[in-house]
């Protein structure tokens, strides 16, 4: 099973997928469902990222960063968590980050 760190809004930002590239859960891994460090790092993340949105009712938009120190605060979370979670993986899985793709997925 593969780990992939994605963005969508209103999402868990952590996707597994099966052998054949097919989505199994947007989730963490069962047994890490819970846990202290990383769930609630993931949550915090998610938080984030969906205020980087405009979402009123009326409107949704994209309205993103208006600080680069935040910008840059963020990812270094992110980094950590996606660091923590590659560390607490156990065999079952395969982790797939592209910091890169991340980084300029938010701009």
């Amino acid at each position: 099973k593969v780990i992939k760190i994605k963005f969508e809004y209103g999402c868990f930002p952590v996707w597994i997928y099966d052998e054949n590239n097919e989505l199994i859960e947007n989730d963490l891994p069962p047994y890490l469902i819970g846990d202290n460090d990383i769930d609630s790092k993931f949550v915090r993340i998610q938080e984030i990222y969906d205020g980087l949105y405009l979402d009123d009712g009326k409107e949704f938009r994209y309205i993103g960063f208006n600080e680069t120190k935040k910008r840059e605060t963020f990812f270094g979370d992110l980094f950590l968590a996606i660091n923590l979670l590659k560390n607490k993986l156990n065999d079952e899985y395969i982790m797939e980050d592209n910091k890169d793709f991340l980084r300029n997925s938010i701009y």
